[in-house]
Parts: structure tokens; C-alpha cells; sequence
């Protein structure tokens, strides 16, 4: 499975833009017609300003639908393909679901993998300052690579983020326009204290979650409960969830075991899955 996992740590750069819900089509659709985001009529073919045209770029790239030379991804193809597509409009949950993690997983905005797999780890409620000081210790310990700290580079990035999944409190409609608001997996408790949203979140399909594990063992047929762990904290799933994930593959496929016994569990795949084939089973199910 291809991705745009980068060792670099990449802060900034979406020009204070939260990415829009049709900002992803548009862009794809932009590059697969052969233009370049350099071009002097970009702003005119995209019908943006000039900061947002670096902006659907800078998107592309952390969501893993274009690769540093600004090609098309396979999992772009898949997805917003106009002919073969599976939700070109992202008119599904379950595809920002899909796009939530390829977030995380590809790495490119580095904000998003810190603060889910590893500040999730030590709070559920959260401040912005909570999340600038994390960030902070971070840096100090030389967690981030090839990056000049700036402090107000780093809280716009923690402004962005809280933009990208806080449902806000104004009746503005530019500012419900954010692609994965409809996730809801950070709420707002007050003014500015938040919380990973256990309770109220959209419901994750098992065939997305099981893409996930499949990308995150690289294909492996027996998975470490850790890795299970991971993505419980990037989907904000209860452990209670967790298994019931696991029941609901176990008993749609034969070839997909779980054993929670004898003290140890285990994630079994007794045949070889491709990633594509995986979503697939969920895109062409009665489900949608």
C-alpha cells in the first residue's frame, strides 16, 4: 500500500485554511488534469485565491492522495476517480473515517500522529496550551526532525487541528466547513478546554477499521494487541468497541480469529488480504 510517510517533521503550511469538503475533489481533479500547482493560472482553474491554492495542495499531500512529485496516489484513485471512484464527493462517513487515518498514518501534517497516538495517551481533556506544552516537551527531547521550533507556527497548528474536528460554537457557516467535523471525535467542554470524544463520535464500519489493522501490520496474519491499541486511540474507540469490532470480523469471516484467552490476544488473518480488496468489501456492501 502506497503512502507519503515522510521523516521530516512538517508543521505549517496549510496558510491558516482548514481543508474544505469538496477542496480534496477539486484538487485531485486539478492534478489528474495535468496542472500544476505552480502554474500562473492555477488560481484561476481551482477558482481560488493564491494562499488557498497552496493550501488544497498542502491537504493533498497530509491526507496521502498526491506523493512529493504531486502525482496521484493509489488511494486518491480510489477514492475520488470520477468513473471508478468509490465516493468521489465524500458524501460517506466511513470515507473520513478512511481519510482521518490516512492522516495520521501518512505523517506529512506531524501534528496530527503526535496528538492522537501519543498526547491521547496521557489526557482526554485537553487544553490548547496543553497541546503547545506536549508539543514543546517534545521538541526538547528532539522527537522532531529537520524543524526550526516556532511558537507561532506551532499554535496555528494546534488552532488548525481544534478547527479541522471541534464542531464550532458561531453561526457563521464558513466555519462548519471543515471536512471532518462530521466525525466528531473532539468536543468542546468549555471555552477552551476539550476532550477526545468517546461517546457521541461517528460509528466506525469494521471492514474501514480492518483496512486500518491491515496498513498498520503491513499485512501481517497475526497482529500484536498494541497495534490494536494504536488505532483505538486514532479512532477514540472504547475497549468495549474495540472487541466488538472483533466480533463483528470474526463472525462476517471464517479466515479472521481473535483469541482473548489464556492471557493473550491475539489478531489472527489466515489469508492474504489486499488493502484495496478490504475497502472494497465495504464499498459495494448493503451497508452504505
Amino acid at each position: 500500500m502506497e503512502t507519503n510517510s515522510n521523516t521530516k517533521s512538517t508543521f505549517s503550511g496549510h496558510e491558516t485554511f482548514a481543508c474544505k469538503s469538496l477542496w480534496l475533489k477539486k484538487g485531485y481533479d486539478f492534478v489528474k488534469e495535468g496542472h500544476s500547482f505552480n502554474d500562473e493560472d492555477a488560481v484561476v482553474v481551482l477558482g481560488v485565491g493564491k494562499n488557498m491554492v497552496s493550501s488544497i495542495r498542502y491537504w493533498l499531500r497530509a491526507f496521502g492522495l498526491i506523493n512529493p512529485e504531486n502525482k496521484t496516489t493509489l488511494l486518491a484513485d480510489f477514492i475520488f476517480d470520477i468513473e471508478k471512484g468509490c465516493d468521489p464527493f465524500v458524501e460517506d462517513v466511513q470515507t473520513l473515517w478512511l481519510l482521518h487515518w490516512n492522516l495520521i498514518y501518512t505523517n506529512y501534517a506531524t501534528i496530527y500522529r503526535q496528538i492522537f497516538l501519543n498526547f491521547h495517551k496521557e489526557r482526554k481533556e485537553f487544553s490548547k496550551a496543553n497541546i503547545f506544552a506536549f508539543l514543546k516537551r517534545k521538541n526538547l527531547d528532539k522527537a522532531f526532525s529537520g524543524m526550526v521550533w516556532n511558537d507561532n507556527t506551532i499554535n496555528k497548528d494546534i488552532s488548525m487541528l481544534v478547527r479541522m474536528y471541534v464542531s464550532p460554537n458561531t453561526d457563521v457557516y464558513e466555519d462548519y466547513s471543515a471536512i471532518l467535523l462530521d466525525l466528531n471525535l473532539i468536543k468542546r467542554i468549555s471555552k477552551d478546554l476539550y476532550e477526545f470524544n468517546y461517546v457521541t463520535k461517528a460509528k466506525i464500519n469494521p471492514l474501514i477499521f480492518f483496512y486500518a489493522v491491515h496498513i498498520i501490520s503491513g499485512g501481517a496474519q497475526v497482529v500484536e494487541f498494541d497495534k490494536m491499541l494504536e488505532l483505538s486511540l486514532a479512532f477514540c474507540l472504547t475497549q468495549s468497541e474495540l472487541y466488538d469490532l472483533f466480533d463483528q470480523l470474526t463472525t462476517t469471516n471464517s479466515n479472521i480469529t481473535f483469541d482473548n484467552s489464556a492471557g493473550e490476544q491475539l489478531f489472527a488473518v489466515k489469508q492474504d488480504f489486499d488493502g484495496f480488496e478490504i475497502l472494497k468489501m465495504y464499498y459495494k456492501s448493503e451497508e452504505r
